[in-house]
């Protein structure tokens, strides 16, 4: 009785942790096409969900590895532990219309479970560390670069060429970005579980469910009060985030879109001599990475604490 009611509930937070994570994210996948009026809403849902559906098919277990240098406890108490932390926070974001980013949510709470059970994997933990630094900087920094040689070959005669030429490659670019989120950051949840086809047609369901129902409060944050678009704008840094994240997963290093994404917006707007960004909800975004991962890493490692002792 007790196993069977231990695996509904795993099924039911796998679900709600997924949608959240769909919704949630779907801002940075077609929120420039929403939000620019390229297509319509129901198009941009319907290209993130095939990505994401593409990406966890086809890369999401390219993480597995990394969960087992991570987590190195055979307890699966850390399920429920990690999986429910990361679905308040994710409410948390949710509610406040900011993009969280689950990689930095889940994998803090992931390292507080191993630092309770004593069994912290710290190199591979300072290897995180480092590429997500590293990944934030060089996003910024190939994003400024990129526009400014963009705007030196974007030809100023046949300028609705131009236009046309954007809208398809933001179109593509939605796609690989929501392709890139389904291998790292939801194939980082289809990675922490154990290989059964019912896990994944629940993650499946999340994500549908999530794209369709929970993503248009941070498709606005993204699109309208982060920084007014532009077609340049957004084909850089979607670019540049999908390159980042796929080398990531390539390297089995679980990296948000949101953190590239954001960090390249900063830098193409920088790019301006007028700058465009708006501060106040990037340092809103920034403030809430860290204060979730402090928060995420103390309530694992208190509640694991907890469990093990009693």
């Amino acid at each position: 009785m007790f196993s069977e009611l231990q695996i509904i509930i795993e099924f039911i937070l796998i679900f709600i942790l997924t949608a959240l994570t769909s919704g949630n994210n779907l801002s940075v996948c077609s929120g420039t096409l929403i939000s620019s009026r390229i297509v319509r809403r129901i198009y941009g849902v319907l290209i993130g969900i095939l990505g994401y559906l593409m990406g966890l098919l086809f890369e999401g277990s390219f993480l597995r590895s990394s969960i087992s240098k991570i987590v190195l406890t055979g307890n699966q108490y850390f399920i429920f532990i990690v999986f429910s932390i990361s679905i308040v926070i994710f409410l948390f974001a949710h509610k406040k219309r900011v993009p969280e980013s689950l990689s930095i949510t889940f994998t803090s709470a992931l390292l507080g479970v191993s630092f309770a059970y004593g069994n912290i994997n710290i190199n591979f933990t300072y290897l995180i560390i480092i590429f997500w630094i590293l990944a934030a900087i060089l996003s910024f920094v190939l994003s400024y670069l990129m526009m400014h040689w963009l705007k030196r070959l974007t030809p100023k005669k046949n300028i609705w060429r131009s236009i046309s030429a954007f809208r398809v490659t933001l179109i593509l670019l939605a796609f690989f970005t929501s392709f890139t989120l389904g291998a790292n950051t939801i194939g980082l949840i289809y990675a922490s579980l154990p290989k059964n086809p019912l896990f994944l047609f629940v993650i499946i369901l999340g994500i549908v469910f999530g794209s369709i129902f929970l993503s248009s409060g941070e498709i606005k944050r993204i699109g309208n009060d982060i920084i007014p678009l532009r077609y340049a704008n957004a084909v850089v840094t979607q670019f540049v985030s999908v390159f980042l994240v796929e080398i990531a997963t390539f390297f089995g290093v679980p990296l948000s879109n949101t953190q590239t994404l954001t960090s390249g917006i900063y830098g193409a707007g920088s790019s301006y001599k007028t700058k465009l960004i708006l501060k106040k909800p990037l340092f809103t975004i920034v403030f809430t990475w860290i204060f979730t991962a402090v928060i995420s890493f103390l309530c694992a490692y208190i509640s694991t604490i907890l469990i093990f002792h009693f």
